[in-house]
């Protein structure tokens, strides 16, 4: 598992003074591209090869609101990969309220030239890191 860091910006509210459901969608995000980086699995470098990894589903359950200024932790792991897709769980937690904020899951594909593609031959170095992400290696 990693864990995110980040403050919830005032810019992120809502009207209600509390962080707008879409940017949770941004923080997951975040995390993600944080998780890939710590396994030095650059996304801009995979991009350069030519492999993009579009979002295919994603799903979020609200549990507790996030306010400006609370401090959050997304914990960040991988929950299924196959070679062709890559299954994401996050659990977002308010670190300043110490309550569980929302769960979530988004499922990732492989893409090089419009195609289907699997990292297992297209990026042997990057499915080994995912993989031993998974086995609990790294």
């Amino acid at each position: 598992m990693f864990t995110y860091r980040r403050k919830a910006y005032y810019h992120e509210t809502d009207q209600m003074g509390l962080i707008h459901h879409s940017n949770y969608l941004k923080w997951m995000e975040e995390g993600r591209i944080a998780f890939m980086d710590e396994m030095d699995l650059s996304y801009k470098e995979m991009e350069e090869t030519g492999i993009l990894s579009p979002v295919v589903e994603v799903s979020v359950q609200y549990r507790q609101p996030v306010a400006f200024d609370d401090e959050v932790e997304i914990r960040i792991s991988v929950e299924k990969y196959t070679g062709a897709v890559l299954e994401v769980a996050y659990d977002i937690f308010n670190v300043t309220k110490n309550k569980q904020s929302a769960q979530a899951q988004s499922k990732h594909c492989f893409l090089k030239g419009g195609r289907p593609v699997s990292l297992k031959r297209a990026l042997p170095e990057a499915d080994a890191k995912i993989r031993g992400m998974m086995e609990g290696g790294e």
